[in-house]
């Protein structure tokens, strides 16, 4: 089964650009929602992402993985590969 992995960004974000290189690299499909200065969007994605409002805000099925630094954690631990494989969320 295809993960479901979506992504919350802002167009010009470098750290954005970076998260999407890596699921790119890896052949992911996501979902990316662009909120460029919406408010209300960001407000929607904080309370799905535990009250975070930095982007991007990474989930896969249905499980916050944080941001583009926590995605390259799972990444350099191995742990990435896994998620997007088995469609378990990780306990963080």
């Amino acid at each position: 089964m295809e993960p479901k992995v979506e992504i919350y960004t802002w167009s010009r974000c470098p750290y954005c650009m970076r998260a999407k290189g890596l699921l790119n690299e890896k052949g992911i499909n996501f979902t990316e929602y662009c909120i460029d200065g919406d408010e209300q969007a960001r407000e929607q994605m904080a309370q799905r992402a535990n009250g975070r409002r930095s982007l991007p805000q990474i989930f896969i099925n249905d499980h916050h993985i944080g941001g583009c630094d926590d995605l390259y954690g799972l990444e350099l631990q191995g742990e990435l590969d896994t998620l997007l494989q088995d469609g378990a969320g990780a306990s963080h």
